[in-house]
């Protein structure tokens, strides 16, 4: 296999690891914890933790500049770039 595409497939799988192991943990820390955690867990995976990892996502693939990083944390404006972040 070339190292470029081994390469390309590892990030691959650790970004869809590094978004959904903690989503997961979401919803054990609800049968615990209850719905008030469950919901502050989700808001927080929501508007922070979930668009810092798109950033540092694009910023490694370099389909957006650091100056526009910040644009991550309005509502849907990664959508343009999922194929980028999905399959990047």
């Amino acid at each position: 296999m070339n190292k470029n595409v081994r390469s390309r497939l590892i990030g691959i799988v650790l970004f869809w690891a590094a978004a959904i192991i903690p989503f997961l943990g979401i919803f054990m820390i609800n049968k615990v914890f209850g719905a008030y955690w469950f919901v502050t867990l989700l808001l927080i995976y929501t508007l922070v933790y979930r668009p810092i990892l798109h950033i540092f996502r694009l910023l490694r693939l370099k389909v957006i500049e650091e100056k526009d990083a910040w644009k991550s944390f309005i509502p849907f404006h990664d959508a343009k770039y999922m194929k980028d972040l999905w399959f990047g």
